[in-house]
Formats: C-alpha cells, structure tokens, sequence
C-alpha cells in the first residue's frame, strides 16, 4: 500500500496511553507507537467515525487525532470541534486530481459527536451530509480551527472525486440492506464517486452504480478474529484515476493469517 498514489482506511481503535476504559467488553487501545507504524505502513488518511474511537475517552479520542497528525496522516470523521470533523479533509494527488474525504458512523450516539467547543464525531445526518457532498465539489468550505486562527479566509476547494467513509451495517451479513443501498446510491446521486463501507467484519458487495463505486463492506483487514473463514478475509479497494475520474476500481482479495496479518491473495 505504500505503492499508492494515496493510501486510505478505518481506523477502529484509540491511539493513546491514556484515557479510561469505557467499560464495552471489547475496548480496543494502542501504543502512541502505533502512529509512526501507520505511516511507515504507509497510510495518508484514516477515518476515526467508528464505534471503537471513544473506547477509552475523550482524552484517547484526542491523542489519537494528534498523534495521526503529527504523523502525517489526516484524521477523517473526528475532529477536536463540529466543524473540523464534518468538513472535508482536501487531498491532491501527484497528477492533479483533488480528493475530497469525508467519514460517517451511525453506530454512535449524538451525545459524542464533536460540537462549536468539544471534540468528538462527524454527525451522519443524511441530508446534511448530502449538502456537504455537493459543496465539495463546487462551494467555498469554511476554513479549520487551525486556519481561521493563522487568520486565514474561506477557501474555494472543488474537489474532482468525493470519497464517503461509512462505519455501518450489521455485523456478520454478508448482504447490504435495503436501507444501507438507499443511503449509499443518495450519496452518489449527490455527488459522491466512491463510498466505502466497514463494521460488518465480513466482505459485501462491491457495486457500480450510476458514474460512481459502492463497497459496502470491505470485512477485516488487521484483526483477530478467528473463529470463521469470513472473518479471516477481507478486500482492499484499488481505484484507478485517469483525467482526474475514477475510471474503475480493483477488488484485492486478502488473507489474515495464524499471526493476523493480511496477506494478498494471489
């Protein structure tokens, strides 16, 4: 993956060595160090909207968007403030094609999602997030936190391919709902070019619809659990882009192994 022009993925723990448990039976944390391994890995942005980031906390949800920061890798879909965590993160590629990213959950309660003063996650309201879509490809997006405080305007960002993150479904199906196929084609009639789904652990469909790319589910890529042969396999996505559009997508095929790495299957 280090080979991609631009690398992507979920995020589905805290970095940080601090924080409290929250008391799920499955709390997931990793050491600070697992910062620079994402980037050695590789990786350019991750999405943080899931239902793990808030395992340990507030203070953990933190550390982690700094510690990816610091890293040189964008946080998507948790910020330290509403506005950082629903805006678009922008991304130029070596040709020129600007990517727009944006990361959603609806596994979470509103109570943490990020607000004008508290950090936390992206809100997934679907029409709102409709309006964000479109704006990404031809509307001024109000600066960050960081840039309005180096005093800087609104920007006229126009993105050329929208990417939606979307942390969702129902664990173990190996089908996308009605429901999930609704939200998703809604994204791509605004706008969208690619949506990428996870939380089912499992891989579903990878769809085409309309000019844009649908993968529901890419199941596990880095992750313990071993009591099924689907849990043990996952797909990575590669798109290809030319004249700035997505002009297909690739699906890779992996295996997780006895010691839980992903492996490529040939």
């Amino acid at each position: 993956i280090r080979k991609a022009d631009f690398t992507f993925g979920n995020l589905e723990n805290p970095i940080s060595s601090r924080g409290k448990n929250q008391g799920s039976i499955y709390s997931f944390r990793a050491r600070p160090q697992m910062g620079q391994a994402l980037r050695f890995a590789g990786f350019d942005a991750l999405s943080l909207a899931n239902n793990h980031i808030w395992d340990w906390g507030r203070d953990a949800l933190e550390d982690t968007v700094n510690i990816l920061v610091t890293n040189n890798i964008q946080p998507v879909g948790t910020e330290m403030n509403y506005t950082d965590a629903n805006n678009p993160k922008f991304f130029t590629l070596s040709d020129g094609t600007t990517l727009a990213l944006l990361g959603y959950t609806n596994l979470m309660p509103q109570t943490l999602e990020a607000t004008v003063t508290k950090s936390g996650l992206s809100s997934f309201e679907p029409e709102i997030i409709k309006q964000t879509i479109m704006k990404a490809k031809k509307a001024s997006i109000a600066p960050s936190s960081a840039e309005a405080s180096a005093g800087e305007k609104a920007k006229e960002d126009k993105a050329d391919i929208v990417i939606i993150s979307l942390h969702w479904g129902e664990e173990y199906e190996t089908s996308v709902s009605g429901y999930q196929r609704d939200i998703a084609h809604a994204f791509i009639d605004a706008g969208a070019d690619l949506v990428i789904g996870h939380h089912p652990h499992v891989v579903q469909e990878v769809e085409k619809y309309k000019e844009g790319y649908i993968a529901y589910s890419l199941g596990n890529f880095i992750f313990d659990q071993n009591f099924s042969k689907e849990t043990m396999e996952g797909l990575m996505l590669k798109v290809f882009v030319h004249d700035k559009e997505i002009s297909g997508v690739q699906k890779i095929p992996v295996k997780i192994n006895e010691t839980f790495q992903p492996q490529i299957v040939n």
